[in-house]
């Protein structure tokens, strides 16, 4: 049979006489720094194989440490008659290794060629979000996220805890924040409630998880905007105290937090503190996208706050919230990143890291910017968009797309950190609908991720689907299908008539009429 792997390796050469069987005697010899990998094959051939490993016999699993291989989370994995050995460079290579003799035994029955695989990643941030704003997934859920990322070779997750539709990490000193931010009575036109969040200890829990699997944590609460669960919490947070409840409907909303209160830069600055007591990583998502000004062109404090600033425009009172709590949080050793921000006269620090989403910046403000300095993470929504129907985002495309711009100066290519696949969930309300949504494309964007570009191949990758097929309902997840995941003219063009409904419930109108209430109410103050 022909073996793979996914994502594919830099180098990897197989036989065709069976060397290795993995049985129940088979002996596992793991030096220090290697508990993690070992930890994480044993409970693969536990739940995958039911297998509980006595070590008694002559078939033996070496792991082991190579401090002089230069670069991370790079392994040689070799398969000898009854042994199979993997060398990394540090932790994380082993583990990464182990992730590929998973899928090895998995496609043999636990029975092994010789295999000589030599292999590291081409990107150091490897990124996979959930938004868990929208919809509540339990820890038990988030669980299973970080399992596959580890088998992706996927080495960070972007927890996305707050939205307009619900606000998602407890905070200790703020508890309003998720005993009424985290509720909200409905979800469009439906009657069912939708509530959840994580406690202190879930969070902990869920990081410690994580780091387990050789898994970073970044957490996000986005603000200014997306922030309406927090101003139904604690009202003061807009610019005219409004009674508010937790958004019902989907979309941009115009209430968004008070940049002109000195209150608003205190109160998030505390809860910043409280998240990175859980949250050690190094690095903290500001959000910072899609933030209408309506509300600061009426509001006193904020006009005050740009006359004292000199800021021309509240173009500039957005670009002023997010380069404070970035220095915020460099001033706490944390890494700020955000969402891509429109050119603006007045832009965020160059050395603060722009996560690139929307068609906002076209190729080449996003060459200028990375040319100029500006460290990018790759996520651009026609290609890393999970959310979106397969009609816009096929799993070709997502395959396809090459992150690096032709353009990009050689010697600012490594400011191209990485690329991230988002998982939205507006319209992912389920584990199966998440599953549906997620794979293959998951598997299609690893090999960006992980692969070197020249052995990136699509006509290769479709290949090796029937056993990545199986291995992803070995572990309960419903993929899409190939031809649903690539799907043709007539089921395209329904798929995106179907897409179209979700514009029902983006209350468009809703808000032109609270912005005339607003304007009327606090327009002449």
């Amino acid at each position: 049979m022909n073996y793979s792997v996914i994502p594919e390796p830099r180098e990897m050469q197989t036989g065709t006489k069976t060397l290795f069987t993995l049985t129940r005697l088979c002996n596992i010899s793991s030096e220090a720094g290697c508990e993690k990998a070992e930890a994480c094959l044993k409970k693969f051939l536990s739940d995958a194989f039911s297998l509980e490993l006595l070590g008694t016999g002559k078939e033996s699993v070496i792991l082991r440490i190579d401090g002089t291989m230069q670069k991370s989370e790079s392994y040689i994995l070799t398969v000898k008659e009854n042994e199979v050995q993997i060398i990394g460079s540090d932790e994380a290579g082993v583990f990464y290794g182990v992730q590929s003799i998973r899928q090895l035994l998995f496609q043999g029955n636990l029975e092994l060629p010789e295999v000589y695989i030599n292999d590291g990643p081409r990107f150091p941030y490897r990124g996979f979000m959930l938004d868990c704003g929208r919809y509540f997934f339990t820890k038990e859920a988030v669980f299973v996220f970080l399992e596959m990322m580890a088998l992706h070779k996927l080495n960070t997750f972007h927890w996305h805890l707050s939205e307009d539709q619900g606000f998602r990490a407890q905070i200790m000193s703020k508890l309003l924040l998720t005993e009424i931010g985290s509720y909200r009575s409905h979800t469009n036109f439906n009657k069912r409630k939708h509530e959840g969040y994580y406690t202190v200890e879930d969070m902990k829990e869920i990081v410690e998880y994580a780091h387990r699997l050789c898994i970073k944590v970044i957490p996000e609460i986005d603000t200014p905007g997306h922030t309406v669960a927090m101003i139904a919490a604690y009202p003061e947070l807009s610019c005219f105290d409004r009674d508010l409840t937790v958004a019902t409907h989907w979309g941009v909303k115009h209430d968004v937090l008070c940049v002109g209160k000195e209150s608003t830069f205190t109160f998030m600055q505390e809860v910043i503190d409280e998240l990175l007591e859980t949250f050690t990583d190094g690095a903290f998502h500001l959000g910072g996208d899609e933030v209408p000004v309506t509300r600061w062109r009426l509001c006193p404090h904020c006009r005050k706050r740009m006359k004292e600033e000199g800021l021309k425009n509240e173009g500039g009172l957005h670009t002023y919230y997010l380069d404070r709590m970035a220095r915020y949080l460099k001033s706490k050793g944390t890494e700020p990143i955000m969402w891509n921000d429109s050119i603006k006269e007045l832009m965020v620090s160059k050395d603060v890291t722009w996560q690139l989403w929307s068609d906002d910046m076209d190729k080449k403000d996003v060459v200028s910017e990375i040319n100029a300095g500006r460290p990018f993470i790759m996520s651009n929504l026609r290609a890393y968009y999970l959310d979106l129907p397969y009609a816009q985002v096929s799993l070709k495309k997502t395959y396809e797309f090459e992150p690096v711009y032709e353009d990009i100066k050689k010697e600012k290519e490594h400011l191209v950190k990485g690329v991230e696949a988002c998982l939205w969930t507006e319209f992912v309300p389920t584990m199966q609908k998440a599953g549906y949504c997620t794979y293959p494309r998951l598997g299609a964007f690893c090999e960006t991720a992980w692969s070197p570009r020249e052995k990136k191949s699509y006509k290769s990758f479709l290949s090796k689907l029937p056993p990545y097929y199986s291995l992803l309902k070995g572990y309960g997840t419903d993929p899409a299908s190939l031809s649903q995941a690539n799907p043709g003219p007539v089921s395209k063009a329904g798929n995106l008539i179907w897409w179209e409904r979700r514009k029902l419930c983006w209350a468009g109108l809703s808000n032109l009429i609270d912005n005339a209430y607003v304007k009327k109410t606090y327009g002449k103050k």
